[in-house]
């Protein structure tokens, strides 16, 4: 049986998180781990406690992930120890930039034109009063709010991750974390450079035009986009901030 896991090399991820020492009693094995962690994000499984829940029901989903399918699945507790090893590890990144240079040599990338955004991400950990969180941590989740679409007030505790994606196969190129508290616009200048050096390192062409939603409506953005990057920023006016770009910048009125 195929499984659409198989393609991925998860060895040199395996190597940084498994145990240091081969003393004690056989733990669970560290790729069957990581496997789990790749089916909550696809199967849309909202915490680990259900992730445990469903592998420990599904033959199926105990032989993709690796385990055994008679014997015991590991526990809520030990899926938690895994992940703080995982989300130390500089080699998720690199994993990344390894399925994009796949991507690269199939010809599936168009660069020419960027989007960037943010989404929420709740924690998994119980939400914490804001009065008891530590502002100046930045490793540690907060409090976010932002509007839907349908311009729905959403409030969460947890995280925002912030995207660089390049819109004709909507693959991300550059990714960053913050607590969700943490404004979008902050996250922009950051992108634009990681995805850059992406390219540079790759002798890829820049892009030409760098579209976001109207919470990227500052100066600071369109000047870092033009004059440092050579590139175009399409932003929507925030009325709110009431910005005009200056001259010369193109403003998309969605």
């Amino acid at each position: 049986m195929i499984c659409i896991l198989d393609p991925i090399d998860l060895k040199p991820i395996v190597e940084k998180i498994k145990p240091k020492s081969n003393k004690g009693p056989t733990g669970y094995n560290p790729e069957a781990i990581l496997r789990a962690f790749l089916v909550q994000q696809i199967e849309k499984i909202p915490s680990r406690a259900d992730l445990v829940s469903k592998i420990d029901r599904s033959p199926y989903l105990r032989y993709v992930c690796g385990f055994s399918t008679t014997g015991r699945v590991p526990s809520e507790a030990t899926f938690s120890r895994y992940y703080s090893k995982l989300s130390e590890a500089d080699e998720l990144e690199t994993l990344m930039n390894n399925l994009l240079d796949q991507c690269i040599e199939l010809d599936l990338l168009n660069t020419e034109i960027m989007a960037i955004d943010a989404s929420k991400l709740e924690a998994y950990e119980r939400a914490k009063p804001r009065s008891k969180i530590d502002k100046k941590n930045n490793s540690t989740p907060d409090w976010g709010t932002k509007f839907d679409s349908h311009k729905n007030q959403i409030t969460w505790f947890g995280w925002k991750i912030h995207a660089a994606t390049e819109t004709k196969s909507e693959l991300p190129i550059a990714l960053t974390l913050t607590p969700a508290n943490h404004s979008d616009k902050t996250q922009a200048i950051p992108l634009v450079e990681k995805v850059n050096s992406f390219l540079a390192e790759r002798n890829l062409t820049k892009p030409k035009y760098w579209t976001m939603d109207s919470g990227y409506d500052y100066t600071d953005i369109y000047e870092h986009i033009l004059f440092e990057q050579e590139s175009q920023a399409i932003t929507p006016i925030n009325k709110r901030n009431a910005q005009q770009p200056p001259a010369g910048f193109y403003d998309f009125k969605g």
